[in-house]
């Protein structure tokens, strides 16, 4: 059994895990926050990676203190059956509803439609998805050393064409910060905050932290206090590089918008100021950079998806029948185009996030509580229900009556983060009947 690891055994899993996560959403997302929050884009990149890094390290944490690789082991203090649905809803969402489609979405708006007519777009995105999934569905049907060489080889060259494009807008800016658009006027926190739903790497920390846990643990290290603290330095290594990137993307960005005006999406914004700083040369390099990141995720979150869908069965469905059907509903979801993708997203998100928010919280902070059941069920009472009008809300159902009451009662209702306050009310009264009823033993 090994005592320690050194920073040069830790580092490689730090970098594994921000592989896993540093995906399709990652490069679209903090362009388009930058372009929206012009001036106020400091506030409103710092709300970002309070969802997009902060929580997603503290899921990564959450899931070391529970000293288990089942994804449904946050959730379960709440309920068995509450839990199964969570992350039933979560790797839906990841997987072939939202984030698997996106990338087939984002490599095509990104790479490819720069070099498309606008009349044929249509039909190049459908022919590129077919093609875009039928790799997937190869690579995840037959895995093999090649997708370790993309994820290992391909990414750092992202990353470096990344740092390529990010150095020549620093060095010169395309022009000055436009003003504030939108919620990011009076709320560019807030509205940081929940742009960073979008990434989607909270809902992924139930699958990943599994695999860090076992990538630790393949090291020799079996002592839990150890093991925790091994996931925090991986956390932080993996924290470090997703914020240092998502604040240069929201930079980039904010001083794009005087010479390009404000995208339809964060991933045609990409693609504009790649043309602009690289010219033609720097999309095609770009293009390639993009397909190989969102093929290395489409494959790692088919395989995962498809892996935890055989285990619920039971393995009464293979594995391979999982990864067709995700691969078919994929290609046909990523045919809606990326801004429609994003669209139907967003109300989803706005509904799960706040409950994974809820039970990561309650999961760090468990021994204060001693984990008690009652605390973790009255929090995620009252976080579910607001949760669930938040994402009404954000789908455009209307409850007119009930949203004036709850608007003019609940912090932060309009706003939609009416599930704060009930959040922290239900984990109070949950303590509180904790100290006044002591819990019943056997």
């Amino acid at each position: 059994m090994k005592q320690n690891l050194t920073f040069w055994e830790i580092l490689p899993v730090g970098l594994m895990l921000f592989s896993s996560f540093f995906g399709a959403g990652n490069l679209i997302f903090p362009p388009a926050l930058g372009q929206a929050a012009g001036d106020h884009f400091w506030s409103a990149a710092i709300g970002f990676c309070v969802t997009g890094v902060g929580m997603p390290l503290l899921g990564i944490i959450a899931m070391a203190l529970t000293k288990n690789d089942n994804p449904n082991a946050l959730a379960d203090p709440v309920h068995p059956n509450f839990a199964k649905i969570i992350v039933m809803l979560a790797v839906l969402t990841i997987g072939p509803l939202f984030a698997i489609p996106r990338t087939g979405a984002v490599s095509y708006d990104v790479g490819i439609r720069p070099f498309v007519p606008e009349d044929y777009y249509t039909a190049g995105l459908a022919i590129y998805s077919l093609f875009f999934f039928i790799v997937t569905y190869v690579l995840s049907i037959n895995p093999s050393k090649l997708v370790d060489w993309l994820g290992k080889v391909l990414t750092p060259m992202l990353l470096l064409s990344l740092a390529v494009l990010i150095i020549n807008v620093l060095l010169a800016p395309m022009g000055p910060m436009q003003p504030a658009t939108g919620s990011y006027i009076n709320l560019p926190f807030l509205s940081g905050f929940q742009d960073g739903y979008n990434t989607m790497d909270l809902l992924a920390t139930l699958l990943f932290g599994a695999t860090v846990i076992n990538a630790i643990k393949l090291k020799g290290i079996t002592d839990d206090r150890l093991l925790t603290k091994i996931c925090v330095y991986s956390g932080l290594i993996a924290a470090f590089f997703l914020a240092l990137i998502y604040v240069a993307l929201a930079y980039t960005g904010a001083t794009s918008v005087s010479i390009l005006g404000i995208s339809p999406n964060g991933g045609v914004a990409l693609a504009d100021i790649a043309n602009y700083y690289l010219g033609a040369a720097g999309n095609v390099v770009l293009c390639l950079m993009i397909f190989f990141a969102c093929l290395t995720t489409s494959i790692g979150l088919t395989a995962s998806a498809a892996s935890y869908f055989t285990k619920v069965t039971h393995e009464q469905v293979q594995y391979q029948r999982f990864v067709v059907a995700i691969c078919v509903f994929s290609f046909a979801v990523s045919n809606v185009g990326l801004t429609n993708i994003i669209s139907f997203s967003i109300p989803i998100l706005c509904a799960l996030y706040p409950i994974i928010i809820a039970l990561v919280l309650l999961g760090v902070t468990s021994k204060l509580f001693h984990g008690d059941k009652r605390v973790y069920r009255c929090c995620l009472f009252f976080t579910t229900i607001f949760a669930l009008l938040d994402g009404l809300k954000a789908a455009g159902i209307k409850l007119s009556a009930l949203e004036t009451i709850l608007g003019n009662t609940i912090p932060l209702y309009a706003d939609g983060f009416g599930w704060i306050v009930p959040s922290v009310c239900g984990a109070l009264l949950g303590l509180l009947w904790k100290l006044l009823v002591p819990a019943q033993t056997k």
